[in-house]
């Protein structure tokens, strides 16, 4: 009797264990938002490395201070991928590990190709802050900049910035280097000349990482130890080497004659060491 009352509870019990956990997500902000396959990723590997099954739901799309809000409510969504802050980190749970390890902070610029010349032109800061840049109203960036004295045209539409950018609105949109290649290669049929412009990079301290509601320490448990195993045994790097939004980023060493105008990010937490090798790339190594 007491062999089959084991045999029972753990029957009942497995199915509980293999349940896969349901994680809503937040929707692609555009048919051309070629970066979001590569977070979505990178949440499927941490969940691989940690050995637990996993559901996505897709949310509809939302600006972002609007995601972050359903996010702090816990509503619509369970996990948001964003550049930090102190004010987000505040209010929110969150994983400390860069999700591209850093390589957000390193910002190529999105233009006309009748732009290029003015950019090429550009060998400072100060030059710089002559030229009026495209960027995301509730984007951590648009504060970042605007602290350094930038000229910033900040708009709530990410697809409205690409526009803004082609027809002159603005010198330019600068973009993740992680980003700025796949973005303007979808939009090749709509914009034939959208161009990147590499040789002049503006650099910042500034991660993105998976962010949570503040209650939620089992997602953040699992995203911890998934993706820190990732770290460890070189997977997240060859993800990072693979994936069709990041590949063509390495070797790294070839940005090493870009110009890089670094400036101060003031937003950036101070437990944030950016100086640990397995966290963060350094461009042009």
């Amino acid at each position: 009797m007491l062999l089959r009352f084991f045999v029972f509870i753990c029957l009942c019990i497995l199915p509980i264990q293999l349940m896969a956990e349901t994680v809503r997500v937040r929707g692609s902000q555009s048919e051309f938002d070629s970066t979001h396959d590569y977070y979505v990723g990178l949440l499927k590997l941490a969940f691989e490395k940690a050995n637990k099954p996993l559901t996505i739901k897709f949310s509809p799309y939302m600006v972002q201070d609007r995601a972050l809000s359903e996010l702090k409510a816990k509503r619509l969504v369970d996990l948001y991928w964003a550049g930090t802050n102190q004010a987000r980190e505040d209010e929110l749970g969150f994983v400390p590990i860069p999700l591209n390890k850093g390589l957000l902070g390193y910002r190529v610029f999105t233009t006309h190709k009748k732009n290029i010349a003015k950019l090429a032109a550009i060998k400072s800061v100060k030059t710089l802050k002559q030229h009026r840049l495209c960027q995301g109203q509730h984007w951590p960036d648009t504060d970042i900049m605007l602290a350094a004295g930038l000229n910033v045209l900040p708009n709530v539409v990410y697809e409205n910035m690409f526009k803004q950018a082609y027809s002159g609105r603005c010198l330019a949109f600068p973009r993740g280097i992680n980003e700025a290649f796949s973005e303007v290669k979808s939009r090749q049929a709509v914009m034939p000349d959208l161009v990147v412009y590499d040789k002049l990079i503006l650099k910042y301290p500034f991660p993105m990482y998976f962010f949570t509601h503040k209650e939620n320490s089992q997602l953040r448990d699992t995203l911890s130890i998934g993706l820190n195993a990732a770290l460890t045994d070189g997977s997240f790097d060859q993800y990072m080497k693979s994936h069709p939004a990041t590949q063509h980023l390495f070797p790294l060493s070839q940005w090493q004659d870009s110009l890089i105008l670094t400036i101060d990010n003031p937003f950036l937490p101070e437990t944030i060491d950016t100086s640990n090798n397995l966290l963060w790339f350094t461009l042009g190594r």
